[in-house]
């Protein structure tokens, strides 16, 4: 029996249709470009009904459950023990596959042997283009306005404008909406590291690569339109303190203690500057405004996680954490 061209990964944590709306994507891209899928879903614990609808509505598709929230890279690892395709791709549940894509992504590998890691053309819901890429993290790139980078900076930080008529655009890392590996450059590049509970693990992927000499980059005419974050909207403030976490676990992997030491220092000179902002925005509007009074609450409690030495018991794997030991 041949392998199937992709092994696609989605891990739910309470996204039901979000879940399904990908999934059909995924289904329909397959039969209409005539290549193999085996589709893996891996279920951090949901307390809806994303599973059973799963096992209703697809049955031919592997679920894997998981009894507690356990964070993205251990889930996505449990699918690679199991896969089976040539080239596995990570899909958000709150992404769509537009029509060509995994021929698109198929070609590419079959044509340019050099390339590791491929990504989407990102779209929002009304097909304007959003954020395919990003440069690797730096001092300056974490702690500086971005504006101001994009003005001095522009080969590095500007947004990458893709183009259409290119076979590819290599870039420093894709954004994990949508990411598809080589199989042979995951067997040399390994798992992802299960120290990231959520966000920056494909960043640190793409880091590997390059390291290892593999190319990555954007293959323009895959399409995908992407919710941008709705798969984790409902906790907004834990989602922020995991960012920052593993942006530090990022830095002390890739960038060594000292960067990382200067990173929290200027980022903590940088909440302390926003959280006294927003505290007089508020002020300003009377504490009439919603919209000023949720950013001083998620910036203050950024502040807070960094002053108190920023806990594990804070975010979203804390959150998790907590749950899991109270369920045993």
């Amino acid at each position: 029996m041949n392998s199937p061209h992709f092994s696609v990964v989605l891990v739910n944590w309470n996204t039901a249709n979000l879940l399904l709306r990908a999934i059909e994507s995924v289904i329909t891209e397959a039969i209409q470009s005539d290549i193999c899928v085996e589709i893996v879903v891996v279920d951090n614990g949901s307390s809806d009904d994303s599973v059973a609808q799963i096992r209703e509505k697809h049955p031919e598709i592997r679920v894997i459950e998981n009894g507690a929230n356990l964070g993205f890279a251990r889930a996505v690892n449990k699918a690679l023990q199991v896969h089976q395709g040539r080239h596995v791709m990570l899909l958000n549940t709150d992404a769509v596959l537009q029509p060509g894509c995994l021929k698109s992504f198929l070609d590419a590998f079959q044509q340019h042997t050099n390339l590791g890691i491929l990504g989407a053309d990102l779209l929002h819901e009304d097909l304007s283009s959003q954020n395919s890429s990003a440069p690797f993290p730096t001092l300056p790139g974490e702690l500086l306005n971005k504006s101001l980078l994009r003005i001095f900076l522009p080969r590095k930080y500007s947004r990458k404008v893709i183009d259409h008529a290119a076979p590819f655009l290599k870039v420093d890392s894709v954004i994990g909406a949508c990411l598809v590996i080589r199989k042979e450059t995951l067997d040399a590049i390994g798992p992802l590291d299960e120290r990231f509970f959520f966000f920056f693990e494909e960043t640190d992927w793409c880091f590997q690569a390059h390291r290892l000499g593999w190319a990555v980059a954007i293959i323009p005419t895959a399409r995908v339109i992407h919710g941008q974050g709705k798969s984790s909207k409902p906790v907004l403030v834990d989602t922020r303190i995991e960012f920052y976490r593993s942006r530090y676990r990022y830095f002390l992997k890739n960038k060594g203690r000292v960067r990382t030491i200067l990173l929290f220092e200027g980022l903590l000179i940088k909440l302390s500057v926003e959280t006294l902002t927003a505290f007089l925005a508020w002020i300003a509007s009377a504490g009439q405004s919603e919209r000023i009074r949720q950013r001083l609450m998620v910036v203050k409690t950024l502040l807070l996680w960094h002053l108190r030495g920023c806990p594990r018991s804070w975010g979203l794997e804390g959150r998790f954490l907590r749950g899991s030991e109270k369920d045993s």
